[in-house]
């Protein structure tokens, strides 16, 4: 190395969304496999799906500040533990259960995004269930 610093990439996720006539035309988070991703699920999806895959995807990379090819399932969990963190402090609960965090049908639909995002660009991570 020389005696400098060794530079990580990083991935810092930017929602990008291109409009026309008042309709989503594409959306993009500025890396190239989750931009061809997105493609991918624009072609096969409603626009509110598509905005909720990438909104998803861009909390994700927000909580876990790496590549997309270097996520590994413990990064999942760490991102599981995130989500289910307390919000608006730890006294505020949900009233459907009495939790804190987020409600585990949004959590459930996060991991399924970042799960079929990485089954579909080949990167190792676990299974939607």
């Amino acid at each position: 190395m020389n005696g400098e610093p060794h530079l990580m990439s990083v991935m810092v996720p930017c929602l990008m969304k291109t409009m026309s006539g008042g309709q989503v035309r594409s959306i993009a988070l500025g890396h190239p496999l989750l931009d061809d991703y997105l493609e991918f699920v624009a072609a096969r999806a409603r626009p509110n799906t598509l905005i909720a895959v990438a909104y998803d995807l861009k909390v994700f990379f927000t909580v876990i500040v790496k590549q997309p090819a270097d996520i590994t399932t413990a990064d999942v969990l760490t991102f599981i533990k995130a989500q289910r963190a307390p919000r608006r402090g730890a006294g505020v609960l949900r009233l459907e259960d009495g939790e804190a965090g987020l409600s585990a049908r949004t959590i459930k639909r996060r991991l399924a995004s970042v799960c079929r995002g990485c089954s579909a660009i080949s990167l190792p991570g676990p299974t939607p269930g």
